[in-house]
């Protein structure tokens, strides 16, 4: 597990690769840098992540429970 979080201060963080230096987030909370680091580990360990698509489906006004509302003063 070739990643390290590396603390920026300020509550940031950034995801590193030790093998090869790159960076793959910066300036992240730390919660959403870990997410990171398990994404990009189940990549490598052959995860394939899903799409938007794939997640709400090919029609999302369809399913949307919260459509937008129109506004009263533009009729």
């Amino acid at each position: 597990m070739p990643y390290a979080i590396r603390s920026l201060g300020g509550g940031k963080y950034k995801v590193v690769n030790k093998e090869t230096g790159n960076v793959h987030s910066k300036a992240t909370s730390k919660a959403n840098a870990q997410s990171q680091v398990r994404l990009l580990q189940g990549v490598e360990h052959g995860m394939k992540p899903r799409t938007t698509r794939q997640v709400i489906g090919d029609h999302p006004s369809a399913g949307n429970p919260h459509p937008k509302r129109k506004s009263k003063r533009h009729k």
